[in-house]
């Protein structure tokens, strides 16, 4: 995984992990949007994440190798100290995950197009089979789009469809009870992937939700309503977790 970060001059706020989600990159979601940006004039430090298996460098077609997805991320995360983070998707799920797992280092969080999905397991094998074999004729529009959007990341297709096979693990109710971070949920209206998020928004201990009308899945972090919720979320300064 590559996160260099993207400095600029000294500031009080914590730097910001910029996570993509699944089938794409940090170049597709991130790179040259208003949000990055914005963070970058008022002198944010940006770590962009790259996912394992979504890089030109060493990839694996093995699921199991994914198994440990978000201890992998962290690694690329965790000499940073304190964070704010932005995740989409696949990025969103695993930037809960470690917040609960290490909750002394998150502030704040930007989770978008991640809902009810948050509590089930990924159908894995009917989008490898698409990656390889086509979107079959009366697919979800959904399944369609994030297919769409993988086959023109550029990304090594064994290593994505390695990685959307992997192993799941289960994400219950207690995980989220143990965020302390304030979090924003932002999700489209039209998202038939993430669903609702509503259930992950109330256990939350300090979390917030937005839903975005006419806004589906794939197209959710690249929306200007979006990104300007989710900077002004990580733009304020706070000495405990956002209220509710």
């Amino acid at each position: 995984m590559n996160a260099m970060p993207i400095q600029r001059e000294e500031q009080s706020l914590p730097p910001v992990a910029l996570v993509h989600g699944w089938g794409s990159s940090y170049d597709r979601t991130w790179r040259g949007t208003w949000l990055e940006g914005e963070l970058l004039a008022q002198g944010r430090t940006l770590i962009p994440v790259a996912l394992p298996g979504h890089s030109p460098g060493v990839t694996s077609d093995r699921p199991t190798d994914y198994a440990e997805i978000a201890d992998q991320v962290w690694c690329t995360l965790e000499r940073h100290g304190c964070l704010d983070a932005v995740g989409f998707s696949l990025g969103g799920k695993l930037l809960l995950r470690l917040a609960a797992e290490h909750p002394t280092r998150f502030r704040r969080l930007v989770i978008a197009g991640v809902g009810e999905n948050l509590f089930s397991a990924e159908n894995g094998t009917a989008v490898s089979n698409a990656l390889f074999h086509g979107v079959p004729h009366g697919a979800p529009r959904g399944l369609r789009q994030v297919v769409d959007e993988a086959l023109a990341s550029g990304n090594d297709l064994s290593a994505m469809a390695a990685v959307i096979c992997r192993p799941p693990q289960a994400f219950g109710e207690e995980l989220l009870a143990r965020i302390t971070a304030g979090v924003l949920m932002v999700t489209g209206e039209d998202d038939e992937i993430a669903r609702s998020s509503d259930a992950v928004t109330r256990l939350l201990p300090n979390g917030r939700l937005v839903l975005i009308p006419g806004l589906g899945h794939v197209e959710t972090p690249a929306a200007r309503a979006v990104q300007e919720y989710a900077l002004t979320f990580i733009s304020e300064e706070c000495s405990s977790p956002a209220p509710q």
